[in-house]
Order: C-alpha cells, then sequence, then structure tokens
C-alpha cells in the first residue's frame, strides 16, 4: 500500500511539516513533540516514518500512557508550537488554544482527506470530533497504536529508458573482461546509464589508468543532460573542486537540477554553497545552509548530519552539534567516528575513544579518516594504553603514521 494512502505517522509528520510556519522544522522535532521525549535518532525517526520499521513498542507504551492519562495536551500544545512558530507554554488557556487554532485545524483536514481513501478505515468519523483536540488526539492514537506502518516505496523523480536500462544491465550483468569496453561503445549511443557509470570511472582512474577529471565530467555532461541525479550532482561537485574550469552558472543550473531530481547530495553542496556565499548574491546565508542540510540529513545523507554538527560547533553549542556527529558515526561515516573520537579523548575517556578511532579505520577504504589512524597511532606510540591492554608498538604506530601521511 502506497504511504501517501493512508493515515500513518509519516504522513501526520509530513502534514505537519507542510502546513508549519517553521520551514526548517525537522523529523525529529516533530516526533519529539508528539511522543513528549527530548531526543531520538534522527535515522530511526526516518524509519519509523517512511514505514520501514514498525514503530518500536518502547514508543507505543509511551503514548498510549500519555493518550491514558491525560498528558498528551503538553504534547499537542508543542505540535502548536511547531505549526505557528512560536513557543507555548502550558496553562488554564491551553485547551482553548489548540482548540481554536487555525494550522492545526489545516492539518486535522488534510489527515482526513487522507483517512478518506485510506482502504483500512472503515469509518473516518472516528476522527471528526466536536474540536481539534479530540481529532487530532484520535488520529495520533490511530497513526501511532492501530495502523501497522505499511511499507513505503520512494518514488523516483526521473523516467527511465526501458531500451537503454536494459542494454546497460546486460553489460553489467553478464560482461566480464571486456566491461569497460562494452560501457564505452554502450556511452558512444548516448546510452545514460553507461555515460554516468564511464563519469565514475574516470574519476577513479579506473578507465586509462590514470584520473581524468575531464572525461569524467564530459560522461557526466551527457548523463546529467538526460536528467540523471548524481550526473547532476557530479556536475556541479567537479566544477566547486577546481577538478574542472570553474563556471558559476554551469555549476548552479546542475546543482539545482540535481535538487528537482530528488537528490540528497545535492541539498548537501547547496547548503554548502550557501554556508560559504557561493550563491548569485555571493553573499552567505547560513539559515538556508542548516535548512538544505536538514532536508539532506532527513534524506539520510551523512554528510549533511556532519555539516549541521560543525556549524553548531561553530557556534559553540557543542551538545547539539554532538548529537549530529553521534547520528553520522552510527550511519558509518568515518570523519564522524574520528570525531566522536576526539570527543572522547578530549573529555578523558581514552577507552571509548579508542574504540571511535578503530571503527574510523573499518570504514570502505575511500572513505577512511586519515586522522584516526594519526590518533590510534599515538595510542601506540606514546605508551599504549593499558585499560585496553594495548603495549606500545612502535611498528604499528609507525605504519599508522605512514598511512596518515600518504593519505
Amino acid at each position: 500500500m502506497n504511504n501517501n494512502n493512508c493515515i500513518s505517522l509519516g504522513n501526520v509528520i509530513n502534514v505537519i511539516k507542510k502546513i508549519s510556519n517553521n520551514n526548517s522544522a525537522m523529523q525529529t522535532e516533530i516526533f519529539c513533540s508528539i511522543f513528549g521525549v527530548n531526543d531520538i535518532n534522527a535515522t530511526t525517526v526516518n524509519n519509523y516514518c517512511i514505514g520501514i520499521r514498525a514503530i518500536g513498542l518502547e514508543y507505543k507504551n509511551i503514548f498510549e500512557n500519555s493518550y491514558n492519562n491525560n498528558q498528551l495536551l503538553s504534547n499537542i500544545l508543542s505540535i502548536i508550537s511547531i505549526l505557528d512558530n512560536k513557543i507555548y507554554s502550558i496553562n488554564d488557556e491551553s485547551l482553548d488554544l489548540i482548540n481554536n487554532n487555525t494550522k492545526l485545524s489545516m492539518v486535522i483536514d488534510e489527515l482526513i482527506k487522507i483517512a478518506e481513501i485510506d482502504e483500512h478505515i472503515e469509518n473516518i468519523d472516528i476522527f471528526k470530533k466536536d474540536n481539534n483536540y479530540d481529532s487530532i488526539k484520535e488520529i495520533l492514537y490511530y497513526a501511532i497504536l492501530v495502523n501497522k506502518q505499511p511499507i513505503y516505496t520512494q518514488d523516483i523523480n526521473i523516467k527511465f529508458d526501458k531500451y537503454e536500462l536494459n542494454e546497460y544491465m546486460k553489460v553489467k550483468l553478464y560482461w566480464g573482461e571486456s566491461y569497460i569496453s562494452s560501457l564505452l561503445e554502450l556511452s558512444s549511443k548516448n546510452n545514460v546509464y553507461a555515460c554516468a557509470e564511464l563519469g565514475s570511472l574516470e574519476f577513479d582512474g579506473e578507465v586509462s589508468g590514470k584520473v581524468d577529471f575531464n572525461n569524467a565530467y564530459n560522461y557526466y555532461l551527457k548523463a546529467a543532460n538526460k536528467n540523471h541525479p548524481k550526473a547532476c550532482w557530479m556536475i556541479a561537485n567537479l566544477i566547486l573542486t577546481n577538478r574542472v574550469n570553474y563556471d558559476f552558472e554551469v555549476m548552479w543550473t546542475y546543482l539545482n537540477k540535481s535538487i528537482k531530481l530528488g537528490s540528497a547530495a545535492g541539498y548537501n553542496t547547496l547548503g554548502l554553497c550557501y554556508l560559504r556565499g557561493i550563491t548569485k548574491d555571493k553573499k552567505v546565508n547560513k539559515e538556508k545552509a542548516k535548512y538544505n542540510f536538514k532536508i539532506a540529513s532527513e534524506l539520510g545523507y551523512a554528510f549533511a548530519f556532519n555539516n549541521l554538527g560543525k556549524m553548531y560547533e561553530d557556534e559553540n553549542d557543542i551538545e547539539e552539534a554532538i548529537k549530529y556527529y553521534k547520528i553520522s558515526a552510527d550511519m558509518n561515516n568515518s570523519w564522524a567516528l574520528n570525531k566522536m573520537g576526539e570527543y572522547y579523548r578530549k573529555n578523558d575517556d581514552l577507552k571509548r575513544a579508542y574504540i571511535y578511532y578503530s571503527k574510523a579505520i573499518e570504514c570502505p577504504i575511500k572513505e577512511r579518516n586519515k586522522y584516526a589512524y594519526y590518533n590510534l597511532a599515538k595510542y601506540y606510540y606514546e605508551q599504549g594504553y593499558e585499560p585496553l591492554n594495548i603495549e606500545k608498538n612502535e611498528k604499528l604506530a609507525n605504519e599508522y603514521y605512514k598511512i596518515f601521511y600518504n593519505m
């Protein structure tokens, strides 16, 4: 069943985001308001909201307790705060505020429209109460405790050419030693998938044995002009990283095209452009940067969590920064794992720091953060670390130092 056609937690959150005055409201913020909790892993929220995972018993119990013990008033008031982008404190007038809130009424109306096409709901009158408070209570009760959270299939915002895809998959699945040659032949026919892959292969130096960014750009450009999301983003990335000649207009055009095609990397890069003033007006806009990082993070892009963490760290909000670094580290991002190691080392938790550094060098080789090798080398070279039974090992330390300096 399509997740757009049912009363699910994801749709409740999406409708609140849509109607909210607070354009930067995150899924995590709305989730925490609904359940009355202070914090939760953003990846977990995302999984709950798109139906990859059923809502955990812990959160079902939290909601059921608040529902049965009339503690839900405070949670719904928090939702009103998000909708109006204004902080409300609970008092004797809170119930009236909820019942008379226009935006909450709009949320309820939108969700009732969804309920009308939800084939599992026999009687939508259960949501049509005399006031906002009772209506949203019943909608939340159904979305969290009754609905089984159908598996969601995300629509891909591109059109597939069946013939081109079939020809590409033949090469991908069946060709061996002549694989790249076969891709080259397909690319000569302007096959979008072959062009995109050859762009990646040229970027890594796997066609001629030498990295060729200009060839990578040309292949990506062919694919981008046929609406390949990654290729559009890579055009922007190659320009921004000065791997090819700088052309702002081309970069800006293809970066925004990648976003229209649903690229999480595109949103993250647009955030970086706003953060660095690489825009048409050449002005830094931290709010727009943060907004785009948050969108990318909600799409599960690890680097966006890193960038949000760095923004909060620059604002000296270390506690908030660590929350984002931790999420990225949980996604096995090597840079974030090293960052968490640094955090614990600076707080004299050398045992936990060592664990994070070790995880950082276990990531895929092209993704490893070189500073994790440097930090591990210090454990082995300077004195070892007795609580972890790490003995001084200058040979291993030198090996790690060598890797660090050569990366």
